[in-house]
């Protein structure tokens, strides 16, 4: 049910979705949706902590072993630059609910989830980077929020671009560039 959610959204966005077209896209009646989530912002929050699972997941495969600060650095990369439409779905929806949790209180958990596994995922590489003397960041929770703030602002810039499908592929190497210079100080 999260993943037809989670198509959905993708297709017309979060304002615009309804219980019924997700019970569509699935294949099982509007009334299931109500009775397991009970309204439609538990079921925007339910999908948007499954494709952040997703993503932590992949984080996390990712960099199990590997104990070379840039090498790290590129894993994570990996995890997070899927392909072009998966990053474009998962970035229009979470621009959708980002400013839904902005908005409404129930969703303030959202943030706070956001920047938990996410900020986290860049201070665990920064710190490895710090510790192995690779990475010269003083502050790594601040270096860890300003990675994010790169790496989400270079994926807004670039669903703005009318051929975003042909620009994605120098978008990851541009970002681990960024990135490099950043922590390099």
């Amino acid at each position: 049910m999260v993943r037809g959610a989670y198509r959905v959204m993708a297709r017309v966005g979060a304002q615009q979705l309804s219980l019924r077209q997700v019970a569509k896209e699935v294949g099982v009646s509007a009334a299931l949706f109500i009775y397991h989530f009970g309204s439609k912002d538990n079921l925007l929050l339910e999908t948007m902590r499954w494709a952040l699972a997703g993503t932590v997941r992949r984080i996390e495969e990712r960099l199990a072993g590997i104990d070379d600060p840039r090498r790290a650095l590129k894993a994570l990369l990996d995890a997070v630059f899927v392909d072009a439409n998966a990053n474009r779905d998962f970035h229009l929806i979470y621009l959708d609910l980002v400013q839904y949790a902005v908005r409404n209180p129930s969703f303030g958990g959202l943030t706070e989830l956001l920047r938990e596994h996410i900020n986290g995922s860049y201070a665990f590489v920064i710190r490895m980077g710090v510790r192995a003397g690779t990475f010269q960041a003083t502050d790594v929770e601040l270096a860890a929020a300003r990675s994010r703030a790169l790496i989400e602002g270079r994926f807004i810039q670039w669903l703005q671009e009318p051929d975003w499908q042909q620009t994605y592929g120098s978008l990851r190497q541009e970002a681990y560039t960024e990135l490099l210079n950043l922590l390099d100080g």
